[in-house]
């Protein structure tokens, strides 16, 4: 990505032409590998996401499959603001003015955060009867930051490698437009985006076999980018308000404003045409 910004590789990872944006938002997560159903909730090939919403902060309950043969983990997560933060901009009167870490290799936590992250979900009145059991349960616990990348490029998605053998440098996923978890998207546009670059190298290649001089693979890099750059950028926008709303504001200011847009938008089923349009393919 510093390449394709700037023409060259540091050994810094300072460059503001590259780096990431902190949203202001963090999110507690307690996994409990050991999770099985009891013997009155029954296995299927379906999963239900449950959503609890607290004055300025929320929590989401949900078991996740590891794999053919293996159980499924049962995964409680917390979002809340970064009181030092309105958005992604440091308050002045921040208590703190050390960079925000990502742990974006997610570093896990010791046993003792269960109890923190619970005094810290009870502190925002938010209903523990589904959580409680996860984080009491979980054997593994962690705390992540909430970034995202600047969507406004100059340089775009791809640069020529310096040579003569016409070499492409190509973003593809976070790399090029890392997006916030939550509409569930970063994997879905990652694949696109592949599918997307691996069509435009079959072109590409299909007319250096044929002997049609057809776009070069610069030029076919340009039209990835553009096919998907501005679905990408809509995605990045709704989750980024999404992200913020669900929260209800600082001290829970905007949670009513947030339950009636939620009902608002459920009602008239916006809410399901936003998920259902950033879900479905554009390459």
């Amino acid at each position: 990505k510093e390449y394709v910004g700037t023409g060259r590789i540091s050994r810094s990872s300072d460059d503001a032409s590259t780096a990431a944006i902190y949203s202001g938002i963090r999110i507690k997560y307690a996994v409990d590998d050991a999770w099985t159903p009891d013997k009155n909730e029954k296995q299927s090939e379906t999963e239900t996401f449950t959503q609890y919403f607290g004055d300025g902060a929320n929590a989401l309950v949900a078991s996740y499959g590891n794999g053919i043969g293996r159980p499924s983990s049962k995964v409680a997560f917390f979002v809340r603001l970064d009181e030092n933060y309105f958005g992604p901009f440091r308050k002045k009167e921040a208590v703190s003015a050390e960079a925000v870490e990502e742990n974006i290799n997610w570093r896990e936590g010791p046993k003792l955060e269960g109890e923190t992250m619970m005094n810290d979900i009870e502190g925002f009145s938010i209903p523990t009867m589904d959580i409680d059991p996860v984080v009491k349960s979980a054997d593994r616990f962690g705390d992540i930051g909430i970034y995202f990348h600047n969507p406004f490029r100059l340089a775009g998605w791809s640069k020529k490698l310096a040579g003569d053998d016409g070499a492409i440098v190509t973003l593809v996923g976070d790399a090029a437009h890392s997006i916030p978890p939550f509409l569930g998207q970063g994997a879905n546009q990652a694949i696109q985006d592949s599918y997307c670059v691996v069509t435009k190298l079959y072109e590409y290649n299909s007319n250096v076999a044929t002997g049609v001089d057809g776009p070069g693979l610069d030029k076919l890099m340009k039209d990835y980018e553009r096919t998907r750059w501005f679905h990408n950028f809509i995605i990045l926008l709704n989750s980024c308000f999404l992200g913020y709303l669900e929260t209800g504001g600082e001290h829970g200011g905007d949670a009513k404003f947030r339950d009636l847009f939620f009902q608002t938008t459920g009602f008239l089923g916006i809410a399901q045409r936003i998920l259902l349009s950033a879900a479905v393919p554009k390459v």
